[in-house]
C-alpha cells in the first residue's frame, strides 16, 4: 500500500503573512496604492485636457482599482496595522 500525504491542518490565521513594521508610507500596500492612484489621476487629467469622457472615466476606474488593491494588500499583511501608532511625546 502506498501512503498518502496528510492534508495540512493549518488554519487561515497561521497561513497569513506576518505583518512588518513600516514607517512613513513605506509599505508595499502604500506604494501600490499611491502609484496606481497617481497613474489614474494622470490618465484622468489627460482625458480632461483632450475633452474625452472615456479617458476621464478610465482614470476614475484606475483610481478605484488603486483603492481596492490597497485594501486587499493591507488585509494580506503588506501594509501598516490600523491604529498601531506609538506616541512620540
Amino acid at each position: 500500500m502506498s501512503s498518502l500525504a496528510k492534508p495540512s491542518t493549518q488554519t487561515e490565521a497561521s497561513m497569513r503573512r506576518q505583518t512588518r513594521e513600516y514607517h512613513h508610507g513605506t509599505s508595499p500596500a502604500a506604494w501600490v496604492g499611491s502609484m496606481t492612484a497617481l497613474l489614474g489621476f494622470v490618465v484622468g487629467s489627460i482625458g480632461f485636457l483632450l475633452g474625452n469622457r472615456g479617458v476621464i472615466i478610465a482614470g476614475f476606474v484606475v483610481v478605484g482599482i488603486a483603492l481596492i488593491a490597497t485594501v486587499i494588500l493591507r488585509s494580506l499583511g503588506y501594509g501598516n496595522v490600523i491604529g498601531h501608532h506609538e506616541d512620540e511625546s
